[in-house]
């Protein structure tokens, strides 16, 4: 499997990343961390969302301005994606690097949103303290290979935690999982609480979810009238921005995105970026590819969505991402 290597940060010295086919090592939670405090350390804003079900703290980056008018970027929420996490990253040093591009709010980025099932993905079960869970995991998973896990600590699939026509999907399962199991009830995780109440506080005006894999745009969770009108059109914009065609699913609920449409009423979207021809664990050789196709998307999209929410709310929706 393609790796990176450590290679010349953004912002000077050692604490960033360039892809290799014959890298070293995976992007871990602890290179996270070190990215997240090389940020702080060049005077970017960073916190973070809330901690995940064995208490590790779920960081996010803040590139932009306190302005009120927010967007939230977010990977890694499938143990297996953590390459998406790495890319969320680089998304937001693009902004720091060129910091004279106008972003009209700020970016809230949340590389990592699942810590412990990407660490169960890339290392197994050894960090795991506590003997119960371990033993259960292992039981779960029948075995001791998580390389293509997506579920959290405790076997829950995140991505289908939330409160949207949460458990009604037609893959949803009941049981703890490597995927699939919606949990005992909405939010019942500790990640999608954590992003809930994150995303309440914030007010977001538009979320961007990245997945991996598939080279796919999803847009839509039962918008109707102007709603549905002004969702597609920004989904028709990603669409020309990254080449990646628009899909419409039948049966895919409990989402975040799905969440963000349903109960807060903004245009939210998940992107699954990274080719097909590959398989899962996905090589991290495909980086520089996946991000040529979204590198300026997420200050693009915001830009946008403020500047129509100016005019009534997208009257003239036509002229996105110019």
């Amino acid at each position: 499997m393609g790796k990176f290597v450590a290679g010349t940060s953004l912002f000077g010295g050692r604490g960033a990343y360039t892809t290799s086919t014959r890298g070293l090592r995976l992007f871990r939670y602890d290179d996270l961390l070190r990215e997240v405090d090389l940020f702080c350390r060049h005077g970017v804003e960073t916190g973070t969302v809330g901690e995940s079900e064995l208490k590790q703290r779920i960081p996010y980056i803040f590139v932009g301005r306190k302005n009120g008018n927010y967007m939230i970027v977010q990977g890694a929420m499938h143990a297996r994606e953590h390459l998406t996490a790495l890319l969320v990253v680089c998304l937001a040093k693009h902004l720091v690097k060129n910091n004279r591009l106008p972003i009209d709010g700020g970016i809230y980025f949340v590389p990592m949103t699942n810590p412990d099932g990407v660490r169960l993905a890339q290392e197994g079960v050894g960090f795991v303290t506590d003997k119960q869970r371990k033993s259960n995991l292992l039981a779960v998973n029948g075995g001791t290979d998580f390389s293509l896990w997506k579920a959290n600590a405790d076997g829950v699939d995140i991505n289908v935690n939330f409160d949207a026509h949460w458990a009604e999907g037609a893959q949803n399962g009941f049981y703890r999982s490597a995927c699939n199991y919606v949990g005992r009830q909405p939010f019942s995780a500790a990640e999608s609480r954590a992003l809930r109440d994150f995303t309440l506080l914030i007010k977001p005006v538009v979320t961007l979810s990245y997945h991996l894999k598939g080279e796919e745009i999803y847009w839509e969770f039962g918008q109707t009238g102007h709603r549905r009108q002004r969702d597609k059109r920004y989904a028709e914009a990603i669409s020309r921005y990254t080449g990646y065609p628009l899909v419409t699913l039948s049966g895919s609920v409990g989402g975040y995105k799905d969440w963000c449409i349903q109960c807060l009423k903004i245009p939210a979207y998940t992107i699954e970026v990274g080719s097909d021809r590959f398989e899962h664990p996905f090589p991290y050789s495909q980086l520089s590819v996946i991000l040529r196709q979204n590198l300026d998307l997420p200050r693009k999209l915001l830009n946008s969505v403020v500047r129509d929410r100016r005019r009534l709310f997208g009257t003239n929706l036509h002229t996105l991402f110019e």
